[in-house]
């Protein structure tokens, strides 16, 4: 099964304050963590990063924006431009419980749906997002890089809205549930994203307490 992992770490961390993907987290940093997770299920794995410098060291492919300014899209863009492969998981640099059981399930996910030639009303299925207690999470999905031409036309358009894009798309939702017994995650860390210090706090207990 090959599938591409793109990680967007291109945001400014205005809230946190300093760039989230290099905190430290449990022994490594968050953006450290999130690939070792993912080059367990996949070979190809892209850091989209707008136009930052702290990932040369990683040994990956570190993208800057086509279209910068312009938000997570623009991530996305870049990342699906570069991907040699038809799906392509998309994952925010802040998620730091993302297992490779997550990611896993939700290309499995994609791959079946395509093998099965299913659609969502007359269209193939372009995406694959959780809806986890009634919100979409769609910096945490599969997508098809046959989308890349209608995102170049919405980011041309000024359009950075990730969910109103989104709402365009032919997409399968999956539920926290599933995701939870793919994952073993407890619905409360599927989707947790440190956007401020006491977000990035209660990460780093969990970390600390499940080290002890």
């Amino acid at each position: 099964m090959e599938w591409t992992a793109i990680i967007l770490a291109g945001g400014k961390s205005s809230r946190m304050g300093r760039n989230k993907a290099v905190l430290p987290l449990g022994g490594q940093t968050v953006i450290e963590r999130l690939i070792m997770e993912l080059q367990k299920v996949t070979e190809e794995i892209i850091i989209s990063c707008g136009q930052s410098g702290d990932y040369a060291g990683l040994g990956l492919p570190v993208l800057p924006d086509i279209y910068p300014e312009c938000g997570p899209l623009a991530g996305l863009h870049a990342g699906l431009a570069a991907s040699t492969h038809r799906w392509n998981l998309v994952v925010s640099c802040d998620m730091p419980f993302m297992n490779a059981y997550l990611a896993q399930y939700l290309a499995e996910r994609a791959l079946e749906l395509e093998s099965r030639g299913a659609q969502e009303g007359e269209r193939e299925i372009e995406a694959v997002i959780p809806r986890v207690n009634g919100q979409l999470h769609p910096l945490l999905a599969m997508y098809r890089r046959s989308v890349l031409p209608g995102l170049e036309g919405t980011l041309g358009e000024g359009c950075l809205k990730v969910q109103q894009w989104t709402s365009g798309l032919a997409a399968n939702y999956v539920t926290g549930e599933e995701l939870s017994r793919a994952s073993g995650l407890p619905p409360e860390q599927l989707v947790f994203n440190m956007n401020r210090p006491e977000d990035y706090q209660a990460a780093q207990s969990h970390f600390e307490q499940n080290n002890k």
